[in-house]
């Protein structure tokens, strides 16, 4: 008796076991499934996110920020022009513009050094 017993509880516990590992597997497959579909959820919001970051900055409404003043310095460091771009640049501007080497633009304002 004690061996059919014996028996009996292995045969459950065997059966006991293919049910939970089928179940799990069944289980798993379905969260994969469902996860790898809510990965690529969030594509849609990306696209549009991007599309309407490319519309914004490609319109005509965007504007950069315009130059609105030249300062031209000669070889020691000393400020000997300075001129708003209100109107058009003045010929003796040009001329030391053309003389001159460019070093940066910053704040609305581009800086010359006059050549030697």
């Amino acid at each position: 008796m004690k061996g059919q017993k014996r028996n009996i509880s292995a045969l459950f516990a065997l059966l006991l076991a293919g049910v939970l590992l089928t179940s799990a597997r069944a289980n798993s497959k379905n969260i994969i499934e469902s996860s790898f579909d809510e990965d690529f959820s969030y594509l849609e919001e990306v696209e549009e996110y991007v599309d309407n970051w490319i519309e914004e900055y490609t319109s005509d409404d965007f504007e950069e920020d315009a130059i609105e003043s030249v300062k031209i310095y000669d070889e020691d460091g000393e400020l000997i022009h300075e001129e708003d771009l209100d109107e058009e640049l003045s010929e003796e501007v040009l001329r030391l513009i053309r003389q001159s080497d460019y070093l940066t633009e910053y704040d609305n304002t581009t800086y010359y050094r006059l050549n030697s």
